[in-house]
Order: C-alpha cells, then structure tokens, then sequence
C-alpha cells in the first residue's frame, strides 16, 4: 500500500494547498468575480441606458420628423391661403379699376353731352345774334336805298317843280 501512504509532509502540504485555495478563493478569486460581476452588471445597465437612449432619440427623431412635416404642410398651407388672398386682392382691385374706369367713363359721356348741349345753345343763340344783325344789316341796306332813292325821287321831283 505504498500508493496511499500517508505521511506528514503530504497532509501539511495538502493542508497548505487547501489553505491556499482558501485564501485565493476569499481574496483573490471571490473579489475577482464579484468585481466581473459587477462590471458585466454595469455593462448590461449601460447597454440597456444606451438602448433606452437611443430609443429616445429615434423617438424625438420621428416626432421632429412629424413636427418638420408638419410645418412643412401648414407652410404650404399658409402660403397657398396667401397666393389666394393675394389673387383675391388682386382680383378685387381689377374689379374696383373696372368699375372707377366705367364710372369715370359714364361722368365723361355725361359731362361730354352736357358740354356738347351748351355748345349748341350757343351756338343756336349766337346764330339767332347773326341772323338777327344780319337781317338788321339787310334792313338798314334796304331802307338806306330806299331813302337814296326817296331823296333821289325828291331831288328830281324839285328839280322839276323849279323847272316849271
């Protein structure tokens, strides 16, 4: 029974192993694996903070992507309201032009035909004026040669009475 001899120096030396691994279990081995423990903890809190963040940001990613869009849709909005107020405006001030061009127009007919009667008053008075002076001219002509002709007929009628 040689192989199971057991002698002092192999029960102090497997005293010391065990001894050794106790003490490499109690302050190297145990503190090593909590301290990995303890890191691979904070690894998966730190992955997970990591995925909860990036979670985060893809969400504000989408609502900004919504708010753009959004604004985009209620600018497109806002300036096809303004293109149509502004076709509008401009609609309305053509009318107005339209209407002020009919109106001015109409006062211009009406003041053309105002100017065109007292023009033909005047001129029917003004032609009454020379028919009258003309008709006094005739008439003075007429009674000029005819008072020539009566102090002619006198003349002669004299000289007649003295010549008898």
């Amino acid at each position: 029974m040689e192989f199971l001899e057991i002698n002092w120096t192999s029960a102090v030396m497997l005293l010391l192993f065990l001894l050794l691994l106790f003490l490499l279990n109690k302050f190297l081995y145990t503190p090593f694996v909590e301290t990995m423990e303890r890191r691979r903890k904070k690894i998966e809190d730190e992955l997970k903070g990591a995925e909860n963040l990036k979670r985060e940001a893809e969400a504000m990613k989408k609502e900004a992507e919504e708010l753009l869009n959004h604004a985009k849709k209620t600018a497109g909005e806002i300036l096809e309201n303004a293109r149509k107020q502004a076709e509008q405006i401009v609609n309305e001030a053509k009318e107005k032009a339209k209407q002020e061009a009919q109106r001015l127009l109409e006062a211009t007919k009406i003041q053309i035909e105002v100017e065109k009667q007292k023009a033909l008053e005047a001129v029917e008075e003004r032609s009454g004026e020379i028919a009258v002076a003309l008709a006094l001219k005739i008439l003075q002509r007429v009674f000029e040669e005819d008072k020539v002709r009566r102090d002619y007929l006198v003349r002669i009628l004299q000289e007649e009475f003295e010549k008898r």
